[in-house]
């Protein structure tokens, strides 16, 4: 990722304004994807600091109208969820800091 990775800054400092460890979304840039892991911490049912953080995505990419895909990761032979991924296309992600950068919020 750019060294400049103000979504990224921005998911932390909202997930500490809203008393959410900065380190439980965890970021990986790889092969023309950014993606998001948030661990569902639970061994039933899950994690709200999983929703919450899912929701300050939805809040914060949706109305600048970058798309994302959302998958959710369960254990083998259960249905227990293990993480939910956030997946950017990289062009997508850039498009995102870009806006961020320059303060274009208006789509």
């Amino acid at each position: 990722m750019k060294q400049n990775d103000y979504y990224q800054n921005l998911l932390k400092r909202l997930c500490k304004a809203n008393n959410i460890s900065p380190r439980k979304p965890r970021f990986e840039d790889n092969e023309g994807l950014v993606t998001i892991h948030v661990k569902n911490h639970l061994k039933e049912g899950v994690d709200l600091e999983c929703f919450k953080i899912l929701n300050l995505i939805q809040q914060t990419v949706m109305p600048l109208g970058i798309k994302f895909n959302q998958q959710l990761y369960l254990y083998p032979n259960g249905d227990r969820l293990d993480r939910v991924a956030i997946t950017f296309n990289k062009n997508d992600y850039v498009l995102l800091n870009k806006k961020l950068e320059e303060g274009d919020i208006n789509n």
